[in-house]
């Protein structure tokens, strides 16, 4: 296992602070302890997630949340102006039509993203020992089967639309769902059961990067060893010897002897090479 370290990507020459400002974002998987709000946050987080994820599978449907985001604002402005007097209700229908048709489209990537996502989850959530119901699923909001359908349902929500003064109902408001069984574990799942769900998750994502984009995504993992035991460890582990490209953080490098690795040690704000010094 080697480590690489991604170069700075630019965006307009700028470095950019976030992935999702770019086009064309590196490939890459990160667990993080705080990445846990994944999988006991709130909707709009997996939503987000799912959407990036997305996106990294299919480059160019991007276009289609964008072309969401700003249907969506705009039909909430335009609320915003029904709801003081300014324009008629009749007014919404234009931006009905044109949100439905974005909308209808972002569900669609969503839902085939989440296709290819399951069966590698389950395989994967299994490895790590959650129980063999472990699933994952794609709950919509709205359960149109066609742009038309999907307007239709905007129309029928325009007075609570009104009365609460922004769009309630559409794909900004869909869940990403991850069970045991028929039980959430945003709800009900252990803090380790959290854990290795949101671990599953992150290698069923770079299965299916591997499989669509042809690449193996690079693995970030920050104390990911730390709450495992011996056999989830290894089984990590083995999934690292697969090949691809590794970078872990551990306050116990005992634990990956039995990986080839690079070794580095960050210590009052510097990186040494442990190998290096092995060899001296």
């Amino acid at each position: 296992m080697s480590v690489l370290v991604p170069s700075m990507q630019k965006l307009d020459g700028v470095p950019a602070e976030r992935l999702v400002d770019l086009e064309s974002r590196p490939l890459l998987c990160v667990f993080m302890p705080d990445r846990l709000n994944l999988m006991k946050g709130p909707a709009g987080v997996r939503r987000a997630h799912l959407d990036q994820v997305t996106t990294a599978i299919w480059p160019s449907r991007l276009a289609t949340r964008r072309a969401y985001g700003r249907a969506l604002a705009q039909r909430n402005s335009l609320l915003a102006r029904v709801r003081s007097g300014r324009s008629p209700v009749d007014s919404l229908s234009g931006w009905d039509r044109e949100l439905s048709r974005h909308g209808y489209a972002l569900m669609e990537d969503r839902r085939g993203a989440v296709e290819l996502l399951s069966p590698r989850f389950a395989a994967r959530a299994e490895e790590l020992g959650l129980p063999p119901e472990a699933s994952i699923g794609y709950e919509p909001r709205s359960s149109a089967l066609s742009a038309e359908e999907l307007e239709r349902e905007l129309r029928e929500s325009i007075p609570a639309d009104l009365e609460r003064g922004f769009t309630m109902h559409g794909p900004h408001r869909d869940d990403l769902a991850v069970k045991l069984g028929s039980r959430n574990v945003r709800r009900f799942g252990s803090q380790g059961q959290q854990r290795l769900a949101l671990l599953a998750l992150l290698l069923a994502e770079r299965d299916v990067l591997a499989s669509v984009r042809g690449e193996l995504p690079v693995l970030l993992l920050d104390d990911v060893l730390s709450e495992l035991d011996g056999e989830r460890r290894e089984c990590l582990l083995g999934v690292l010897r697969d090949g691809g490209q590794t970078l872990i953080t551990t306050a116990d490098p005992a634990a990956l002897d039995r990986v080839p690795v690079t070794r580095l040690e960050v210590a009052a704000g510097t990186i040494a090479s442990l190998d290096s010094r092995a060899a001296a």
